[in-house]
């Protein structure tokens, strides 16, 4: 088959979607498929080139944008000669209420009977509570206008976890055609070894020997609720002052708050934090930490966990649907809701004091994470809906 998959964001950028959509779309390729890849020519201020280029077999089309207000108002036309002109026997979308994005699905399902059309919308349209009125007033205009499309224009839309279908149906998607395909974790990752080498430098370039460490990984900013461990922090420590709380990930213009936050509470010191880690690092941080903390406002699923699991963490999160999925209270970890400072406090107490138990969450991790494996999960789930695509298409 040739198979397009559209996504705003694609490879060098990385995060949750943009990993689901390479993983997937790179099997397709080493499963003999044609596989083209449309998306956006630039995040922020970095541009992206070349504009046309091969990956790993796949072809990558990266079309201009002329407008990027926000995460689902943008503009870049090239895509829609691209996409149109490119006879898909499948097209596989990432997310839902592109609005742009949207416009030219619509019309390439008008203008190519035969192609069948995939959705894996990670969240629901806007899925935040905090948005200015604006922001509000857009989303309230156009949920309803999906709802008249969204089951017309898609044959399958995935779901990441098993919680998903409840909100995905209530974009009036029929539930027969909402098939779970979870993200996943490479299988060498899975039995990866860190050097003890390797751990004894990170520990000596952080300041991390003699030191108990605690992890969050992942986009740094505000939903993403790391200002939450940052305050409780001072009772944390005055029990246990050889506690470091590690901080990974990507500067989304938070991080100079955190520190700000960090230095009137007086915890500075027990926090380090490492931007932009390599992926090297990453593994070597999370080898290094006992528990990772995964206190976002809302996530679909969240591919650090898995890592964090290969790494042998326990895992505190809030009820996300990401985290009610991978996280088994008093099993593999602990959850609590989101901005709940005091219950965040006394899981991560119990867990500091509790070291036996703490380590058979550990241990759970680390056979749970084998599930999760990319290519069980192109095998078992991805593929199988390609194949049902294939011979329903004939």
């Amino acid at each position: 088959m040739k198979i397009s998959y559209l996504i705003k964001y694609f490879y060098p950028i990385k995060g949750g979607a943009e990993n689901y959509l390479m993983n997937l779309a790179l099997r397709a390729a080493e499963d003999g498929h044609e596989v083209h890849v449309f998306t956006g020519d630039r995040k922020g201020k970095e541009k992206l080139s070349p504009l046309e280029c091969e990956y790993k077999g796949m072809k990558i089309h990266r079309c201009k944008f002329w407008i990027n207000f926000s995460n689902y108002l943008f503009f870049n036309p090239s895509l829609f000669f691209k996409l149109m002109k490119q006879d898909s026997d499948v097209v596989h979308v990432s997310g839902f209420g592109f609005i742009w994005h949207d416009f030219v699905l619509i019309l390439k399902k008008l203008t190519s009977k035969r192609t069948k059309f995939i959705n894996s919308p990670h969240g629901p349209f806007m899925p935040l509570g905090s948005y200015g009125l604006l922001k509000k007033v857009l989303k309230s205009i156009y949920t309803p206008i999906q709802n008249l499309f969204l089951n017309w224009l898609y044959d399958t839309v995935t779901e990441s976890n098993t919680y998903q279908w409840q909100w995905i149906a209530r974009y009036g998607i029929d539930r027969q055609k909402i098939k779970l395909v979870t993200p996943g974790i490479d299988e060498e990752m899975i039995d990866k070894h860190i050097p003890e080498e390797d751990i004894l430098r990170f520990r000596q370039k952080y300041d991390l020997s003699d030191k108990f460490v605690i992890s969050y990984l992942g986009r740094i900013s505000e939903y993403k609720g790391v200002q939450h461990i940052i305050n409780i922090l001072p009772d944390i420590v005055l029990k246990h002052p050889d506690l470091v709380l590690l901080i990974m990930g990507r500067d989304e213009g938070y991080v100079r708050s955190l520190k700000s936050m960090a230095e009137k509470l007086k915890v500075r010191r027990n926090i380090r934090f490492i931007i932009d880690i390599t992926e090297e690092e990453k593994y070597i941080g999370l080898s290094v930490s006992q528990i990772i903390i995964f206190p976002s406002e809302w996530e679909a699923f969240g591919i650090v966990l898995l890592e964090a699991m290969t790494c042998g963490n326990a895992i505190v999160s809030t009820k996300t649907e990401g985290g009610n999925y991978l996280v088994t209270d008093s099993v593999n970890g602990y959850k609590y809701d989101f901005g709940d400072k005091d219950k965040l406090e006394k899981i991560l107490e119990e867990l500091l004091e509790n070291k036996d138990m703490t380590k058979r969450m550990q241990n759970e991790n680390k056979k749970r994470v084998r599930i999760f494996s990319w290519d069980e999960i192109y095998r078992n789930s991805y593929k199988m809906i390609l194949d049902s695509i294939f011979k329903a298409s004939n």
